[in-house]
């Protein structure tokens, strides 16, 4: 792709990986840019979450889900919140309550971008990632910025994000169960007491970046 021109669009055979739409229709390539994207806005979500709840709230995101079981889920807090979420003992948030929420709101949305349900959106098209419009756009950035370099932009950003939460992950195994690879590990990360997340682990290494790196946890060059 020529600097400066969008990744969405042109010759893909200059790509990192050439060749790469050798026996691919348009249909294909169009998917599999439109997989990659959704996919990468999603990692820099969780990325973003992650990190901001550990901060918040101390717990890190593969321990997050105890808190919210359907035998109790009344153990949602969000930092510096003046009242709680409910009163107590009234039994709310409630799990199937939060977990039917979840998935009509997550069921909508994957409807109207995929033309599974009739559009409430004018300026939404099916397939389309970037609608624009008063509706996703409504401080009308696409008209005052170079909306191409925007799209690169953003997929650098997605591509970043998507190894960063495979780092997260292998983060929660190797700093947590009794080998770096959790291959034979009785005890996975999620039911480890006082497991540490990317966050404390991040304070861990800019306190000691000599010690507290990958080597101490791979066990190599020591």
């Amino acid at each position: 792709v020529e600097p400066g021109a969008s990744t969405y669009s042109g010759n893909y055979d200059e790509a990192l990986w050439p060749n790469w739409t050798k026996g691919k229709s348009d249909a294909d390539i169009t998917y599999n840019v439109s997989v990659e994207l959704i996919h990468g806005r999603w990692a820099m979500l969780g990325c973003a979450g992650a990190w901001a709840a550990e901060q918040g709230t101390g717990i890190n995101w593969f321990q997050a889900g105890a808190i919210c079981t359907p035998a109790d889920c009344t153990g949602i807090h969000f930092p510096g919140e003046v009242i709680s979420m409910a009163p107590e003992g009234s039994g709310f948030p409630n799990f199937y309550i939060q977990l039917g929420l979840s998935v009509i709101m997550m069921g909508l949305a994957e409807g109207y971008r995929g033309g599974l349900i009739d559009n409430v959106f004018p300026e939404l098209e099916v397939g389309d990632l970037h609608p624009g419009g008063e509706h996703f756009d409504p401080l009308g950035l696409a008209d005052k910025l170079d909306l191409d370099r925007m799209k690169i932009a953003e997929l650098k950003h997605a591509r970043l994000a998507m190894l960063s939460w495979l780092g997260y992950m292998s983060q929660a195994v190797a700093t947590n169960c009794d080998n770096p690879f959790g291959i034979g590990s009785k005890t996975w990360p999620s039911f480890i007491e006082g497991a540490k997340g990317p966050y404390a682990n991040w304070l861990d290494h800019i306190a000691n970046p000599y010690v507290e790196n990958v080597w101490k946890y791979t066990g190599l060059f020591q």
